[in-house]
């Protein structure tokens, strides 16, 4: 009686279960052992989901049993469906058929029959089979990833979880491969949105870090859908994540990240301003990290102005202090402690630095004198002519970049015609026909080159600085918005707010001995300086 191994697989999971998978195999070898009247299935190996071609022989467990096994003379045949079921790599499969056969194993197929490998035209025949399998399953690989490309491209899911804030469901449309299944979608789920809209309010409008807004999304019952308290790697993904103004990412069959589908309104949760400003938001704070300096990100704490404080004397950011004092109560018997929050110069010492008339700023005398000095500039901006002066101004701007662009461009034409006449002249040089020598050539050669190097990059520089200034036009409606009736929001928002709103319209505050500085923002300098032009050439 002969003893027979029998192999089933199949490559994807997704196919355990359906018309041509392991049952299928299974029922097709026991047929094929009962028409034989001396053969015996003592073994029978599966495997699921694993590819022949993708993986190699000696990455497959059942693969090596079958080796091993055939090493130990555990077996005289080994039964497959068909010989694809094997492995479909022409470089080893042949092989493995081969080390099969050396070790007294017949290797049969119930569709194919038996595979010899007794002369060189059985072995040529055994390498051209898989051969063909091998490109099969290349071609195979090749159309699924290119059918899955064009669907994410399309739209449409492709599985997985779905980001936070929406929710799958099924369509109408037939599946592409299972007629039996419906083709999925991503809509916007109505309490997770809301949430996504809160976490880039927290830190577009109150500039709250991801911390903070951690700390908050707790404080306020909000979870993830384990259950589990936000991790920062979560915020930063969030905030990140353009599906949110309706441009989902995916990633390529090729491996290459950051493409988006076509732009679908139906994922859209939040406004195209609202995600730049985030953006730029976390740039700033990224690149200011980076260099060690927080200008213009607000912190947490009690002081107001905490990372747009100076000195006026020597320029040193200054830094957050306090003290605690027991204080009488009023009327009545015993003290309380009262904590008194102050700005301190971190480089000058008092008395060893005669130059510094002043070291520390209390807080709440000097956070007063700023929001009203704040608060009395703004009063006389007229905000329809901000609007169109910053506007013009913008437009003025990129116009002056483009014509550098255009510069650029006519030199950078130049020289490589310049290049051009050069190598032309090494050949006359090489034959003897030119002025110059090859090593004379050569240099000026590198020269040009380098010149356009330089120029190339300039106007790739150039070319970034502009687009970036026509995609922010819409900075120019957020401050107006923002400081349209300033005052009266300013009073009634929370200190978080507070802090957000002093920093969007104030670039540093400068304080120096009963007197303060401010240096707004780029715009708003920008817009009382032309004011103050304006009215001494009246």
């Amino acid at each position: 009686m002969k003893r027979v191994w029998c192999l089933y697989r199949v490559s994807t999971k997704q196919q355990v279960g359906t018309e041509d998978d392991i049952p299928m195999q299974e029922k097709a070898c026991h047929d094929y052992v009962k028409g034989k009247g001396d053969w015996e299935i003592t073994k029978e190996l599966f495997e699921k989901g694993v590819s022949g071609w993708s993986k190699r022989a000696d990455e497959r467990d059942e693969m090596n049993i079958i080796k091993q096994g055939a090493m130990n003379n555990e077996y005289d045949i080994l039964l497959v469906f068909m010989f694809d079921r094997l492995g479909r790599r022409e470089d080893e499969t042949p092989l493995v058929v081969n080390f099969l056969k050396q070790n007294n194993v017949e290797v049969w197929s119930t569709q194919e029959g038996p595979r010899s490998m007794d002369s060189h035209v059985d072995k040529l025949i055994n390498y051209i089979s898989f051969w063909q399998s091998d490109g099969e399953s290349q071609k195979t690989s090749m159309r699924v990833k290119e059918a899955k490309k064009q669907l994410s491209e399309q739209g449409y899911f492709q599985g997985g979880a779905p980001p936070i804030g929406y929710k799958i469901v099924e369509t109408e449309q037939v599946h592409w491969k299972n007629k039996d299944r419906r083709i999925k979608e991503l809509v916007a789920d109505e309490h997770e949105s809301e949430m996504i809209k809160l976490i880039f309010s927290l830190y577009v409008d109150r500039h709250m870090g991801y911390r903070k807004i951690i700390e908050y999304l707790h404080l306020n019952g909000y979870r993830t859908r384990e259950g589990k308290v936000f991790g920062i790697s979560t915020i930063q993904r969030i905030l990140l994540n353009p599906i949110y103004i309706g441009l989902k990412r995916y990633q390529g069959a090729d491996g290459e990240e950051g493409a988006t589908q076509p732009y679908n309104e139906k994922l859209r949760i939040i406004s195209d301003d609202l995600f730049k400003q985030a953006e730029q938001i976390r740039l700033k704070r990224s690149g200011g990290i980076k260099e060690q300096d927080k200008s213009e990100i607000p912190r947490v704490g009690k002081l107001m102005f905490s990372g747009l404080a100076y000195c006026k004397y020597c320029g040193a950011k200054l830094s957050g202090n306090y003290l605690t004092r027991n204080q009488k109560r009023y009327n009545k018997d015993g003290y309380y402690k009262n904590t008194i929050y102050r700005y301190r110069c971190p480089l000058n010492k008092g008395k060893y630095n005669c130059d510094h008339k002043q070291n520390i700023w209390g807080a709440k005398k000097y956070d007063k004198i700023i929001i009203k000095q704040l608060k009395e500039i703004l009063s006389q901006l007229n905000l329809e002519t901000f609007v169109d002066s910053s506007i013009s101004q913008k437009k003025s701007l990129i116009k002056q970049k483009e014509r550098n662009i255009n510069n650029l461009e006519k030199e950078h034409l130049d020289l490589t015609k310049q290049l051009d006449k050069l190598n032309s002249e090494i050949v006359k040089s090489l034959m003897g026909d030119s002025d110059f020598t090859p090593q004379q050539l050569s240099g000026a050669i590198n020269t040009v080159e380098e010149q356009m190097g330089q120029k190339l990059e300039q106007l790739n520089f150039l070319k970034v600085e502009v687009d970036k200034e026509r995609e922010n036009y819409s900075d120019v409606n957020y401050i107006a918005n923002e400081l349209e009736n300033w005052e009266s929001k300013f009073d009634n928002a929370d200190d978080d707010l507070k802090k957000a709103m002093l920093s969007r319209v104030i670039n540093k505050v400068y304080l120096g001995k009963d007197e303060v500085d401010l240096e707004l923002n780029l715009m708003l300098s920008e817009f009382f300086q032309e004011q103050i032009e304006a009215e001494s050439t009246i």
